[in-house]
């Protein structure tokens, strides 16, 4: 997770569509660099192979940077080789911002990213440069499957293989890593933690880790689904190379002999920093939507209540008001319920904003034109009523077993804001003569 690949600086995601198409990549998975600052590792295709017993693996794992994209940490594996004299860190956590069709990819959910080997110093130099923690855990494998993750790493660090279909939360840069040694274990890492619960969720960490942003705090809330709710086993939350540095330090495999043995040996820190570490809660910003929905919905019922005691500015102020957010909010349920048909976003689904934002409040935007020249205001407040009563609709529901999906704080915000429009427009245009 942890390098993009940079020929000129900048980031994708981070606007009004910064917001929906930053999601694609606010899970773990990216350090951007100005140039090619980590040199490759250097071709070691005319060494003789070593034998098993050469071979050294260690599990790296870097700690959240300041960068909305380094809050989630990364990993590597690290595969020292005596025999050839060399310490390699394959690192599944790249993207090309010059990739063909970039931007469309990523809206899209199609992400490719690719894993390539560095040397380890020079990784480990970069982090520091970065303020990043970094920690070593050499990883207890027999000589036979050191050998087999060295042919596994080493093929797929291949122009035919590298790159991959890069999810989020199900295939990023650290289940890779952990898929990786979990091949070469047999399935002794999944059997071990698939079962156990963690009582947390997609939606709780990704939160707990955004909540310093709160703009892709709220994006994060908005976009994603009851889907993201569901609890996940320690399997699961690996996808946080933290969390799976963590949970590999409590699996014991059993060796060819019969004997339980520690997966991971006693880390080993090779830089320290100042950084400070990430949340270990995802806080509650109920009461501040709540607020700003409030405020939000006297605007539009003193508006309204004016235009009914004949100001004359009060219906500039509705109608402008009106239709800012109408349109605002039209176009994010419109690209929401797309994204259920045109988009791989699999956490995006079955998700109950919808009766937040939805297309009808283009249909509202529109109608508010028409009414500032007498015309159809009987469907401007009815098309209001309806916006309210499905914002309504999407409350109750709450009440009912299947939907449950964590969206309080968008449910304050959204709620008293439609409501509030809905009164204020019934009020001024019933008020006024056709």
């Amino acid at each position: 997770m942890e390098r993009s690949e940079q020929r000129s600086p900048g980031f994708p995601f981070l606007a009004a569509h910064e917001m929906l198409v930053l999601i694609a990549l606010l899970a773990p998975g990216v350090i951007p660099l100005s140039g090619q600052i980590l040199s490759e590792a250097e071709d070691t295709s005319l060494i003789t192979p070593a034998t098993g017993s050469d071979l050294e693996v260690s599990l790296m794992t870097i700690g959240p940077g300041d960068a909305i994209w380094e809050r989630f940490s990364h990993n590597a594996l690290v595969i020292r080789d005596r025999k050839a004299r060399t310490e390699v860190a394959y690192n599944w956590g790249i993207f090309d911002f010059n990739q063909e069709d970039f931007i469309v990819r990523l809206a899209r959910g199609r992400m490719l990213y690719r894993m390539e080997g560095y040397l380890l110093s020079d990784l480990i130099s970069a982090y520091e440069r970065l303020n990043r923690d970094v920690w070593l855990e050499r990883v207890n494998l027999t000589p036979s499957q050191r050998l087999e993750l060295q042919a596994l790493v080493e093929e797929t660090d291949t122009d035919a293989n590298r790159h991959y279909r890069y999810d989020y939360y199900r295939d990023n840069c650290s289940t890779r890593v952990r898929d990786a040694l979990d091949k070469v274990l047999g399935g002794q890492v999944r059997a071990s933690t698939e079962n156990l619960d963690t009582g947390s969720t997609y939606r709780w960490h990704t939160a707990r880790l955004l909540s310093p942003v709160l703009a892709a705090y709220a994006g994060i809330q908005f976009v994603v689904g009851s889907r993201g709710d569901a609890p996940i086993s320690a399997w699961e939350e690996m996808f946080l190379p933290l969390r799976m540095r963590e949970h590999l330090g409590n699996v014991r495999i059993r060796t060819p002999d019969g004997e339980e043995v520690p997966l991971l040996a006693p880390s080993v820190r090779m830089v320290e920093t100042s950084h400070p570490p990430p949340p270990g809660e995802a806080p509650t910003f109920l009461l501040s939507f709540l607020g700003v929905g409030l405020v939000l919905s006297g605007l539009f019922v003193i508006a309204g209540e004016a235009v009914v005691r004949r100001r004359r500015w009060a219906k500039w102020v509705l109608v402008t008001t009106g239709t800012a957010w109408s349109v605002t909010v039209g176009l994010l349920g419109t690209a929401l319920v797309l994204s259920w048909f045109l988009t791989d976003h699999y956490f995006w689904g079955l998700n109950e904003n919808v009766f937040q934002a939805n297309p009808l409040s283009l249909a509202l935007a529109t109608m508010f034109l028409f009414a500032v020249f007498g015309r159809s205001r009987a469907v401007v407040v009815h098309l209001a009523l309806a916006v309210a009563a499905l914002s309504v609709g999407g409350l109750l529901l709450q009440l009912l077993s299947g939907f449950d999906q964590v969206n309080g704080e968008v449910l304050a915000f959204m709620v008293p804001a439609h409501l509030g429009l809905a009164w204020g427009v019934s009020r001024a245009w019933l008020s006024l003569p056709e």
